[in-house]
């Protein structure tokens, strides 16, 4: 009987040992690191991490117009509301990190290079996979004329459609954040005005 309990109690003490581990590990995968929380002063903050999208040219290289034209866009938004932020804090306002703004961050500093990265890697394959099949078939016509035309497959399809609705996401969540300083601006006119048709 007690073989059976301590059984129990060391099965009980792994699944707790696994268990706390593969919760520590998913948080390092999404890029959270676990640990104890301490209070710190708004004021002692560094300040919020910058919004530009960090891209060099051999990364836009070989992307479709569209998928250039929609990351300079967010690249200018993510300007744009930087700047709202800076201006905040020069005027002597700390503005509060928004978990949307924490998301679009983290997504433009990291994740969006990443799979830009992998959208390229999967273009690539394709294209020397359409090599090589343009140069089996020239070989086996004897040097006729085979078709130039580039087709794209359903994979490379598939992943710039996830590129685009992931660019078209944050692209939304920019234009959300965008409109909020917009109307907090307009709210603290609106106040001033009030005050001085009061007095």
């Amino acid at each position: 009987m007690s073989v059976l309990i301590g059984a129990g109690v060391v099965a009980v003490l792994a699944a707790g040992y696994v268990g706390h581990k593969g919760w520590l590990a998913f948080h390092r995968a999404v890029g959270i690191t676990p640990g104890t929380l301490k209070y710190v002063e708004p004021s002692q903050l560094p300040p919020p991490p910058m919004l530009q999208l960090t891209l060099v040219s051999d990364q836009i290289k070989g992307l479709p117009p569209a998928i250039v034209e929609q990351l300079l866009r967010i690249d200018g938004k993510a300007d744009i509301f930087q700047q709202w932020r800076n201006d905040a804090i020069k005027t002597g306002q700390t503005p509060m990190v928004s978990e949307d703004e924490f998301m679009v961050s983290k997504l433009l500093q990291s994740r969006l290079p990443e799979l830009i990265e992998n959208y390229q890697r999967i273009a690539l394959h394709e294209e020397l996979l359409q090599q090589a099949t343009n140069r089996a078939l020239t070989a086996a016509y004897n040097n006729r004329q085979v078709s130039s035309e580039e087709q794209i497959s359903e994979t490379a399809a598939q992943a710039l459609g996830l590129l685009l609705e992931v660019l078209i996401k944050i692209e939304t969540k920019l234009d959300s954040l965008l409109e909020g300083c917009q109307s907090e601006a307009l709210q603290q006119m609106q106040v001033m005005q009030r005050y001085l048709d009061q007095r």
